[in-house]
C-alpha cells in the first residue's frame, strides 16, 4: 500500500459517518418542511435528496406528490414511476400513478372535446369520457405517506 494513502484511507469511515448525518439531516428537513406546507422548500429538499440518495423510493413518493400538488402532472408521474423502479410492490406509488394518469386523461379529452366539430360523433363520445372521469379526477387525492 502507497504510505501517502494510509491517511485517506482511514478517514474514510469518518467521511461515509458525515456523509450520512449530512443526509439525515437533509431527510428531516425536507420532512419538516413537507409536512408544514412549505412545498417549494420541500422540493428543493427532495431533489437534493434524489440526487444524492436515488436509491428511497419514499423520496420519489413524497417529490411525485409535491409535483402533483403543484399541477405537473407528468414530472408527478416520472417520480412514481422512478419509485416503482426501485419499489414496485409499493401500492402507494402505483395508486398515485394511477390517479395522476386519470387527471392526464381528463385533460385530453377537455382538449380533445374543444377541436371537435358539433356534427362529428366523436363530440358525444368526448363529453361523455369528460363527465365520466369528471368526478373520479376531483374526489381522487394521491395516498399519504407511511
Amino acid at each position: 500500500m502507497n504510505w501517502r494513502a494510509a491517511p485517506f484511507l482511514a478517514c474514510l469511515p469518518l467521511l461515509a459517518a458525515c456523509a450520512t448525518a449530512d443526509l439525515y439531516e437533509l431527510h428531516q428537513s425536507a420532512v419538516l418542511a413537507y409536512d408544514s406546507g412549505e412545498d417549494a422548500r420541500a422540493e428543493a429538499l427532495y431533489q437534493g435528496l434524489a440526487r444524492s440518495a436515488p436509491n428511497d423510493p419514499e423520496t420519489w413518493l413524497r417529490l411525485g406528490n409535491l409535483y402533483a400538488r403543484s399541477n405537473r402532472p407528468d414530472k408527478a408521474a416520472e417520480a412514481y414511476e422512478r419509485g416503482l423502479l426501485l419499489a414496485p410492490s409499493d401500492a402507494r406509488l402505483w395508486y398515485n400513478l394511477g390517479i395522476i394518469r386519470q387527471r392526464q386523461a381528463h385533460a385530453s379529452f377537455i382538449a380533445a372535446h374543444q377541436y371537435i366539430d358539433d356534427a362529428d360523433p366523436l363530440q358525444a363520445r368526448t363529453k361523455a369520457m369528460i363527465e365520466r372521469l369528471a368526478p373520479a379526477v376531483a374526489e381522487a387525492a394521491p395516498a399519504a405517506e407511511k
